[in-house]
């Protein structure tokens, strides 16, 4: 099997959304670099993919964190081949009233949904040229706010606008930005929330690498700019 020469790096990428989406580039015939902090769970997600043909990488980083960041750098500056996606997947959910979240929370969850994306943005773009696509995968709170979700919403709201500037900005350079609005997905993020939602009637993570996968087989003069999505059985 012919190595593959095209890159596709993954936030997140260790389990919900970000496993599914790792997985779905790699039955495109992509080779696929998991980020996450949680090294066995990567392995784990990396050891299907090999048994399925595919040619995944693995970096257990915080990209949160600079020195990590420049590891992500120097992986994709010596990779053998075209930087061709960038699905900035991973994100923390602190939740709880303005009155009383702790700053601790607060920077978390900026650092890790706002900040980082933007970072990472910056260390890659150098080695994506024309044809590359950078994904955003937001959130209906990032269109809408709900109560006790106000850092949440402050980080989500703040990534549409990263994501809509560097649109504008890349928009003659032939690297595509599109920014999904999912609303509630069933993933390990609902297990350490205060909410008894029905996540038996939410999205699958595989809708949402369906809907990137169906974004990247658009033509290439064709970007989809931004895609709500939701369960017909509502948000949540």
């Amino acid at each position: 099997m012919p190595i593959p020469s095209n890159l596709a790096v993954v936030t997140g990428a260790s389990r919900g959304i970000g496993a599914a989406v790792a997985r779905m580039f790699s039955e495109e015939g992509m080779a696929v670099l998991l980020l996450a902090r949680n090294r066995e769970a990567l392995d784990g997600v990396a050891a299907y993919l090999e048994a399925e043909g595919g040619a995944p990488h693995v970096l257990a980083v915080d990209i949160s964190v600079s020195a990590d960041l420049e590891k992500v750098s120097a992986f994709v500056k010596a990779f053998k081949g075209k930087l061709r996606y960038l699905v900035h997947n991973a994100a923390v959910a602190r939740v709880g009233r303005v009155a009383t979240m702790s700053m601790a929370d607060w920077r978390r969850t900026l650092d890790v949904n706002l900040t980082a994306p933007f970072s990472l943005t910056q260390k890659l773009l150098p080695f994506m040229k024309d044809g590359g696509h950078i994904f955003f995968v937001n959130s209906v709170a990032g269109r809408q706010v709900f109560p006790e979700w106000a850092a949440y919403s402050a980080s989500k709201f703040g990534l549409r606008a990263l994501a809509d500037a560097l649109r504008m900005e890349l928009a003659g350079e032939g690297i595509k930005v599109t920014t999904l609005y999912p609303g509630a997905v069933d993933t390990p993020l609902h297990e350490n929330l205060p909410y008894n939602w029905e996540r038996g009637k939410m999205m699958k993570p595989q809708n949402i690498a369906d809907a990137i996968k169906y974004i990247i087989r658009q033509p290439g003069n064709i970007c989809i700019n931004e895609m709500d999505l939701a369960s017909a059985s509502g948000l949540f």
